[in-house]
């Protein structure tokens, strides 16, 4: 094994490598011979800090011993099977009560609402989310509960208040394995970046629940500024965005990441090969 001064003088020398491959007088063969050099020394002093870091440090790195394979790999599998399903229109949710936790999403196909236009009858989302099971360790959908469908009617009776027309959003829910849930809607905001979802930054809200006495100083959310209706959040003085702000900021989105038109476009978006 090396000692840490001579790891130290390796890393030098294969900075120095790279700098000369960075050069632009560095000729085709001489770059090639560089970089067959780097990717062998570099994976041998790679393996070689590992071990030194395992000896010196007072905590153990160890590995993950057993693996599924990528999360995201896993992700796809399971936002495949959701997309796969035809769209529901919310406001027949009612009707129709399921047992399952896992992850949902919310399409908006109106033409009364102009800022999400764009959205209409694509595959594109407006929000995505996830509804843990009420077992931690169910093992089937009755075990789960009814998560799924008491978040969507949850978020369609905050529609409701806000006078927003359900018969212009439509859903899709998927039952999946329990403790699974989270990697597959991180996967989905990060495909579809829904304007909803409050990683996206423009018009989060619609899960919130109202403010306590407490904290009734915060500011309206977005989502609340650009739907009002919601009793607690009416009460609430301050917007943290105008109106004209939150509808600049979903067109400049939709400019910046198109939305996805249908499902052929979709499908090659989650090819899993």
């Amino acid at each position: 094994m090396s000692s840490m001064p001579d790891l130290l003088k390796q890393i030098q020398s294969l900075r120095r490598s790279l700098h000369a491959f960075n050069t632009p007088k560095t000729t085709d063969s001489q770059g090639d011979r560089l970089v067959k050099r780097f990717v062998s020394e570099s994976g041998l002093l790679i393996n070689e800090l590992h071990h030194v870091r395992e000896q010196v440090s007072p905590i153990r790195f160890g590995a993950i011993g057993i693996t599924l394979g990528r999360s995201d790999s896993i992700a796809k599998f399971f936002a495949f099977s959701l997309t796969n399903q035809e769209k529901r229109s919310l406001d027949r949710l009612v009707d129709s009560p399921f047992y399952g936790a896992g992850v949902y999403a919310i399409y908006y196909n109106g033409k009364t609402e102009k800022p999400y236009i764009p959205l209409s009858c694509t595959e594109t989302p407006i929000y995505v989310g996830k509804a843990d099971p009420t077992n931690p360790q169910a093992e089937s959908v009755e075990e789960q509960g009814q998560a799924l469908y008491s978040r969507l009617k949850e978020h369609s009776k905050n529609m409701v208040k806000a006078n927003l027309a359900l018969s212009d959003f439509y859903y899709r829910a998927a039952p999946i394995q329990t403790g699974m849930q989270s990697a597959v809607e991180d996967f989905m905001i990060r495909l579809f970046r829904p304007i909803w979802n409050k990683e996206i930054k423009i018009c989060f809200g619609i899960g919130k629940h109202g403010d306590s006495a407490t904290t009734r100083a915060n500011k309206r959310s977005p989502w609340d500024t650009m739907h009002p209706g919601r009793k607690w959040a009416a009460d609430i003085k301050t917007d943290q965005m105008k109106r004209h702000e939150i509808e600049a900021k979903i067109a400049e989105h939709f400019k910046k990441y198109p939305v996805i038109p249908d499902k052929e476009k979709l499908f090659k978006l989650l090819s899993l090969e």
